[in-house]
């Protein structure tokens, strides 16, 4: 603590070194500035257009191959719920199906 008040007041002295302004953008350091933020702009613009082509191309490509895949699709409305349900996709069942254990004789 003895240390943090010197240390402090020589922070609190400086202060006032730290809050120098920068001289005025001269006019050639203007232009420039125009200048590269109006390639920014137009850069964004052309990154934008082909982001939106691509995103329009996969939406199409997936529409495409979506009709296609559900008109070759089978109903599983009338399917029992083991065929339906995939291997991993649903959590336990707990007690449903008897383990061959259960229908073996008793150990001697």
């Amino acid at each position: 603590m003895k240390i943090a008040w010197p240390v402090l007041i020589a922070l609190a002295s400086a202060a006032h070194v730290a809050e120098a302004r920068l001289p005025a953008p001269t006019p050639d350091e203007i232009a420039a500035h125009q200048q590269k933020r109006a390639l920014e702009e137009s850069q964004l613009q052309r990154e934008k257009a082909l982001l939106e082509q691509a995103q329009d191309r996969v939406a199409e490509r997936y529409r495409r191959e979506r009709a296609a895949s559900s008109a070759a699709r089978v109903s599983d409305t009338n399917m029992p719920n083991n065929a339906r349900v995939l291997p991993g996709d649903a959590p336990p069942q707990g007690g449903r199906a008897q383990s061959a254990e259960a229908h073996s004789a008793p150990a001697r």
